[in-house]
């Protein structure tokens, strides 16, 4: 998936300004699956416009530059749902913690312990904060509009995911903290 797609089914679902877009990447239901700053979110903004596959209403701001409310164009649509259209593979795993798990035999092992407590703790912080984005789909499950059914699953999906991180940090304290080495 690219930072395209991903815009573009935000402004699927309603006009957003740049902000607004990488607002929810960074804080909101974005954030569970994309990343992207705020100059990326306007750079990706300013190619889409070009395509054709985004357009923008200019509402003037007293003091400031003129807000621009972007939304999806028919080839925007067309863009996003050929994309939606094509299989997906699994994401490959970057994750630090995996080089660690390399080389983590050369360094202290209080320090891997300390990391690995570290994130199990952001994971944990991860989930409260993913569990608040979900509450307003998970009490009205019957009722919930397709479009906000599949938000609930991908946010579920988050939800478990990390987890599933902390589970595996939990694993790795318990194993590490029983070698010889560590006491």
């Amino acid at each position: 998936m690219a930072l395209k797609h991903a815009i573009l089914a935000f402004l699927s679902r309603q006009p957003l300004s740049g902000y607004e877009v990488a607002k929810e990447l960074d804080e909101g239901f974005g954030s569970c699956f994309w990343r992207a700053s705020l100059q990326q979110v306007y750079v990706e903004l300013g190619k889409l416009e070009q395509q054709g596959n985004v357009t923008y209403e200019a509402i003037p701001q007293p003091g400031r530059l003129d807000k621009k409310i972007y939304s999806l164009t028919p080839q925007g649509h067309k863009e996003l749902t050929n994309w939606l259209m094509k299989p997906t593979e699994p994401a490959t795993i970057r994750e630090d913690l995996g080089v660690i798990g390399l080389a983590g035999h050369l360094i202290d092992i209080e320090v891997i312990v300390c990391e690995i407590e570290r994130r199990r703790q952001l994971h944990l912080e991860k989930v409260q904060q993913i569990q608040k984005l979900d509450e307003q789909f998970s009490h009205n499950l019957e009722s919930l509009a397709l479009r906000d059914v599949y938000m609930h699953l991908i946010i579920r999906r988050a939800i478990r995911y990390h987890q599933d991180w902390a589970a595996w940090c939990d694993e790795a304290l318990q194993l590490i903290t029983a070698l010889p080495e560590y006491k």
